[in-house]
């Protein structure tokens, strides 16, 4: 494959597509979630919390999670609860409200917030008395930074400009909207109608309201979609002329998102066209002025996460790339993960188990993990992977005290292949992932994952597939 300015795609062989396309995590974690462990409870996530306290100076990140949707997509693969209730939605967010109590509670003098994300479901669901409710006690239990980052998920077919206008006003800096394909055909077939003019019309809303980052979801993989349809699905997402652009690869997982079973199988374009779908999108996107961050975003050259993944800034967590480096997160709502001193924490997945944890112990955590030494190791180098597709190997021991090549014996040599398909250099002290080796991040970052062997042989797919 070559690669125009570091980021123009033009071709991979398909022998290296077949090769490499097999079932990998997304590593948005590690050690990964299918891990965690059930043992780990609220009064585990209680102690982190108090523990975290200690740190009064350091700043936290914060996700929400809005289950309710109208409607189920056949293709999502977020945790979503549809609902019409409206007593059902207010009396989930009394439940968050306090949850959001209870934790702040346990986290004493620890109350700045650096980055705010909400999520879901479709945040907007909720009605603007609603969310003003929410984040008014965000400001009795905490503090925001006067630089935080608020973001928030919308649908364009359920947000109204009343919507979009208290959320400016309220601070929120940016918005990303699902657009997943603009082509009618796809959209029947992922169960999800909305024209290009709505999702247009929502664009120069967010601008006229001074949002400072206006972004976009694609989806490829999709159901009937096909090199031409996208082609001019790109050209038209990039008529929106968004500030970044999420572009992520369909998680096809009927065993698990039963939902799923919904789309027809032989409507999926096979490995090769998906790769052809994707190199499109970076042609075109680079082509525009993108610049390609970590395995699926693009983001204008001037953007914060631009300019972080030229210095080796560049993070990722359970909200995505992120420039904030904050190492704790706490999590709200049906679901939601937090991240405390080195423990992943995840609350109960069911609406009414969610809501029943939080009345009766005021926290929701079913599952969870404590990382050990070699987790933080591993999860260092996995991320420097995923954001800068580069390892060096004196940061490495100057960051985490360890010698790589030593430390990674095995390892290093398991990543042999790589090496001789072209996928990985050595240089300038380190390991460099090539242009086309970009394309297989997951596939060499699962080189360094402890946990994949452990699977039982016969259990079900667990993650998508890489290509």
């Amino acid at each position: 494959m070559n690669m125009t300015s570091g980021n123009g795609i033009t071709s991979v062989p398909v022998e290296l597509l077949r090769k490499y396309d097999r079932p990998g995590p997304r590593y948005t974690s590690y050690p990964t979630a299918p891990v965690w462990s059930e043992k780990t409870g609220p009064r585990d996530y209680a102690n982190a919390l108090k523990s975290a306290s200690l740190h009064a100076g350091r700043s936290l990140a914060a996700y929400v999670h809005i289950p309710f949707c109208r409607k189920r997509c056949y293709y999502c693969g977020c945790n979503t609860y549809i609902t019409r209730s409206g007593k059902r939605v207010e009396n989930y967010v009394g439940t968050l409200i306090e949850e959001m109590e209870q934790t702040a509670g346990h986290l004493g003098g620890r109350k700045k917030i650096s980055q705010l994300h909400f999520g879901g479901g479709t945040p907007t669901f909720l009605n603007i008395m609603q969310f003003d409710s929410i984040l008014k006690d965000f400001g009795r239990y905490f503090e925001f930074t006067p630089d935080c980052e608020k973001s928030l998920e919308i649908d364009p077919r359920v947000t109204t400009s009343e919507q979009l206008e208290f959320l400016a006003s309220r601070g929120f800096n940016r918005i990303s909207i699902g657009v997943q394909d603009t082509d009618a055909l796809v959209q029947k077939a992922i169960g999800r109608i909305q024209s290009y003019e709505l999702v247009s019309r929502v664009v120069e809303s967010c601008r006229k309201l001074g949002f400072k980052g206006v972004n976009i979801d694609l989806i490829y993989g999709l159901p009937r979609q096909s090199e031409l349809r996208f082609h001019e699905s790109l050209a038209k997402a990039i008529a929106l002329k968004p500030d970044r652009v999420a572009l992520y690869n369909f998680a096809y997982l009927p065993g698990i998102k039963t939902h799923q079973s919904r789309i027809d199988p032989d409507d999926l374009p096979p490995a090769e066209i998906k790769y052809r779908l994707f190199a499109e999108a970076v042609r075109m996107f680079t082509g525009a002025g993108y610049r390609q961050i970590g395995m699926d975003h693009f983001a204008l050259p001037d953007d914060e996460l631009s300019v972080a993944q030229n210095d080796g800034r560049l993070y990722r967590n359970f909200m995505g790339y992120t420039v904030q480096s904050s190492p704790d997160m706490i999590g709200l709502g049906m679901s939601s993960i937090g991240y405390i001193n080195s423990s992943f924490f995840q609350n109960q997945s069911g609406l009414e188990a969610y809501m029943n944890a939080v009345s009766d112990t005021g926290l929701a955590t079913y599952r969870g993990m404590k990382l050990s030494d070699d987790d933080l190791v591993r999860q260092t180098v996995i991320m420097s992977l995923m954001c800068n597709f580069r390892l060096d190997f004196y940061d490495i021991r100057k960051q985490l005290g360890i010698d790589y090549l030593t430390y990674f014996y095995d390892e290093h040599q398991r990543l042999a292949e790589f090496f001789a398909d072209g996928l990985l250099v050595m240089r300038n002290g380190g390991i460099e992932v090539t242009p086309v080796g970009r394309t297989f991040i997951r596939n060499i970052a699962m080189t360094f994952d402890s946990y994949l062997s452990k699977d039982p042989p016969g259990s079900k797919p667990t993650f998508s597939r890489t290509i």
